[in-house]
């Protein structure tokens, strides 16, 4: 029996499974549906007998190459997901947040870090062998390594990422993930597999393209993919890069789209809203959105820091300089260093090719790196006649917003909308 059997994971464990129960009694759910909610069982399954089955956990943050760390043969643990699947499967997370509060975290800190912080503190997770983080995206993320090493007595590894993409600076990023790779094999006594790291640079490849194919679907008016779907693509990203099972879900949701544009179906049944979404949604309200979504007719078209990869192609002859090379192709790359035209032009972009009415600002309070940028996106979007709805909440604490609040101010906006 695991010693974790009480613990978060198990938790999640227990509330997906209880999903796809519900979901096999449903005539109309989607196929894709059950093989994402499988897919979230097995990797937190995985996670929560690591230590039975005597793996290697290497938990590392977000925007991390967990590509290396499926490479070698080791369990991934995504710290931030951890936190967000915790807050939407469980709806309650003030435990874990209060026990970040006690080990001195202010509330100014992103909650995502400070209730991981809090959960390991109060052993509701299980300590990895290794810590991984990088200097990408925020400071939150670029301390949270030292604060696990020091909370599970753990080694760990700081990616030195730079902010720009030139030839030297790439090359600089494979030497650091040559070193990371080093500082694996060591700690583990597990040997990089470099022909099985390049078959995942392959399935990578087909998985962005995939993405970018699905985002064509989506904008066909109406668009067939659900209003929240977007996160089933943040999370395979995630948690799943160049997997065989994330190329399976990634074709088969390609298929059902597909087979709905033909058939002319949206997501729903009178398309009247069609939004551009600017960072994440309080998790433990998503429930809340899919309701409003189907009562308005609102739906999330487009998310330009998730879902909207940059060009370039992987190459499986070279897999280390190409997983350097996909950290600048990511969507949130662009909220990564000096903020420039490629980022405001991506925002008008998306706004045009997808036919946005309006654009939903997700304030998370405790992300000062997306908070700053409010008004310098406001502007862009205004700039183009796209009203901006900003709303103060917080992916994981309950207490910042309320769903009446969230309510009375979507409903505000959608009537400014209606009377364009």
């Amino acid at each position: 029996m695991t010693s974790f059997q009480n613990s978060k994971i198990d938790t999640i464990v227990r509330v997906c499974r209880l999903i796809m129960r519900m979901n096999r009694t449903r005539p109309n759910a989607r196929p894709s549906e059950a093989m994402y909610y499988q897919m979230l069982t097995n990797y937190f399954t995985r996670l929560l007998n690591a230590r039975e089955n005597g793996d290697f956990v290497a938990a590392h943050t977000v925007f991390f190459p967990a590509e290396l760390i499926y490479a070698m043969d080791m369990v991934p643990m995504h710290t931030e997901t951890t936190t967000w699947m915790t807050a939407l499967f469980t709806g309650e997370c003030s435990d874990i947040l209060e026990a970040g509060a006690q080990l001195g975290l202010a509330t100014e800190i992103c909650t995502p870090h400070r209730g991981l912080a809090g959960a390991f503190a109060l052993g509701s997770l299980p300590h990895p062998d290794v810590i991984l983080w990088s200097s990408m995206v925020c400071d939150n993320t670029a301390k949270s390594g030292e604060l696990i090493m020091e909370l599970c007595h753990c080694p760990g590894f700081f990616i030195d990422r730079p902010f720009n993409d030139s030839e030297y600076e790439i090359q600089y990023l494979v030497g650091e993930l040559g070193d990371m790779v080093r500082f694996l094999e060591e700690k583990s006594g597990r040997k990089m597999n470099w022909d099985k790291l390049a078959e995942i640079v392959a399935r990578m490849d087909r998985q962005i393209e995939l993405i970018r194919n699905i985002n064509e679907l989506r904008k066909t008016v109406p668009t067939p993919f659900h209003s929240q779907g977007f996160l089933e693509l943040l999370t395979i990203d995630y948690l799943f890069p160049g997997q065989p099972e994330s190329i399976e879900y990634l074709e088969t949701l390609y298929q059902e789209l597909t087979a709905m544009v033909q058939e002319g179906k949206g997501a729903v049944p009178h398309e009247h809203f069609r939004l551009m979404s600017l960072f994440i949604p309080p998790m433990y309200l998503i429930g809340f959105f899919e309701r409003i979504s189907q009562e308005y007719g609102a739906v999330s078209v487009i998310e330009p820091f998730f879902t909207y990869w940059g060009e370039g192609r992987l190459d499986r002859a070279n897999p280390l300089e190409s997983v350097a090379r996909k950290s600048y192709m990511l969507p949130e790359a662009r909220m990564y260093g000096p903020m420039d035209e490629r980022t405001l032009n991506s925002i008008v972009d998306c706004a045009q090719q997808y036919k946005v009415d309006g654009a939903i600002y997700y304030a998370d309070v405790g992300c000062r790196h997306a908070c700053a940028t409010i008004k310098l996106f406001k502007d862009t979007l205004n700039d183009i006649d796209v009203p901006v709805l900003t709303l103060d909440c917080d992916v994981v604490d309950q207490s910042v917003t309320s769903e009446e609040e969230v309510r009375e101010k979507l409903e505000q906006f959608f009537e400014l909308l209606e009377d364009r």
